[in-house]
């Protein structure tokens, strides 16, 4: 196991509550969960085990009820100013539904580059020269670049999406269920992809998928939630040879492993 110092993103007994008409709601209870520099987490379950609000809380998107997240050392909850923002572009996240996180008005380069103009990054020419070279690199021809998301397919979107993502060569990329809404054939691709970008880019990665056929693909370690709760975490290779936990059990199951390449 790596040390306390290859450790980019840990949560420390973080739970999350909401409120609603019905009553609290406990959508994260008392979850502890590391991510090292350089591997790619599984983060497994079904509809509903607090697996998106994970990532969220690790995003700093939501405040914790109570609990810690830290970024590189650093707790998300007391960071202000400059050094949020500087924190902000470390981490960057692939939602499941491409459309409807690109923004319909921009331009596939357009979406690529509007990151970087956020955070002040380059000027127009050299912004939009780095969205091509990222649309190239994801398989997006840069011949489109000018095209809008609605006139892409789905698995286009998806791969215009992951180039903005890495527009500003996060540390860590945050894959929130990215294939589910993709048709088979095309899950495949944009698993290859991440897969390649992995190697290449030498990204550390959350993948969070309900499917472990598609987390055994891409994981080298694997935690899995049930009600809100970590209920197994281990290597790919043993969480699947070797499950502990009876709802692990259930859901390897349930499920037919992708076995070989792609």
């Amino acid at each position: 196991m790596p040390d306390t110092n290859d450790v980019l993103v840990r949560a420390a007994n973080v739970t999350k509550v909401f409120s609603s008409r019905a009553g609290e709601v406990r959508a994260v209870d008392g979850v502890t969960l590391e991510v090292h520099r350089g591997e790619t987490l599984g983060l497994v379950g079904e509809s509903g085990s607090g697996k998106s609000t994970v990532a969220r809380l690790l995003m700093g998107l939501q405040p914790p009820t109570s609990g810690r997240v830290l970024f590189d050392g650093h707790d998300l909850a007391t960071l202000r100013g400059r050094a949020l923002r500087t924190t902000r572009r470390r981490m960057q996240m692939v939602f499941q539904n491409p459309y409807g996180s690109l923004l319909p008005h921009y331009s596939a380069a357009g979406n690529v580059m509007e990151p970087m103009r956020l955070h002040d990054k380059g000027n127009k020419e050299s912004r939009r020269a780095e969205a091509r070279r990222l649309l190239d690199l994801v398989g997006v021809s840069p011949r489109f670049a000018d095209l809008y998301p609605r006139q892409f397919s789905g698995g286009q979107q998806q791969r215009i999406a992951i180039a903005r993502a890495l527009a500003l060569q996060p540390d860590l990329l945050v894959c929130d269920e990215p294939t589910s809404s993709l048709d088979v054939s095309i899950q495949a691709q944009i698993l290859a992809l991440l897969l390649d970008l992995r190697t290449e880019l030498g990204l550390t990665c959350l993948f969070i998928s309900h499917n472990l056929a598609v987390v055994e693909r891409l994981a080298t370690r694997v935690a899995v939630m049930n009600q809100g709760v970590v209920v197994e975490e281990g290597s790919t290779a043993a969480l699947f040879h070797s499950p502990q936990h009876p709802y692990t059990r259930t859901l390897l199951s349930a499920v037919l492993p992708v076995r070989g390449g792609v």
